[in-house]
């Protein structure tokens, strides 16, 4: 039988984690939060197995990354909305608020967004990221140049437009 009470510390620590780089690759918190339960759902049936806090965190980080592609998908391009309200303390919903970044990041192809989200936003190593993404390292490098670029070139148009 699994142990409940490690896996419920273990959903406590990384919950928000999940959600938030779900978030910036569905561009969607709702939707996000759908899916991070769903992976987590997934992980408690596999519990049992499961080798420690890393094989955890990659398991539940890659069966939400392959949920949220398959949303997308199913769903078609995501719509960024800006956020109404203040600042908020959770930065993906602070870089979703704003329009440049959301329209940025919605721009990309999907496997950019989560490489790009995995690797810059979440900090895993790029041997975590293509273990997750189930691609080779210079794979998930080739995505990564290619989306920082996108980026790069989508958000410096963006703050021209607004300072010129």
């Amino acid at each position: 039988m699994p142990d409940a009470g490690s896996f419920e510390g273990f959903y406590r620590e990384h919950l928000a984690r999940i959600v938030r780089a779900c978030a910036l690759v569905m561009i969607d918190r709702a939707a996000a939060e759908d899916v991070a339960a769903e992976a987590f759902a997934r992980l408690w049936s596999h519990w049992g197995r499961i080798r420690g806090d890393d094989h955890a965190g990659g398991y539940v980080f890659k069966t939400a990354m392959r949920l949220a592609a398959r949303e997308v998908r199913r769903r078609g391009r995501p719509a960024p909305v800006a956020r109404a309200g203040g600042s908020e303390l959770d930065p993906a919903d602070t870089a979703l608020s704003r329009r440049d970044v959301a329209v940025a990041l919605s721009g990309l192809p999907m496997r950019q967004r989560q490489a790009v989200v995995l690797r810059d936003w979440a900090g895993f190593e790029t041997s975590e990221v293509a273990a997750m993404l189930g691609m080779r390292e210079s794979t998930v490098r080739v995505h990564l140049s290619r989306a920082r670029e996108r980026l790069r070139a989508a958000l410096s148009v963006e703050e021209r437009e607004r300072n010129g």
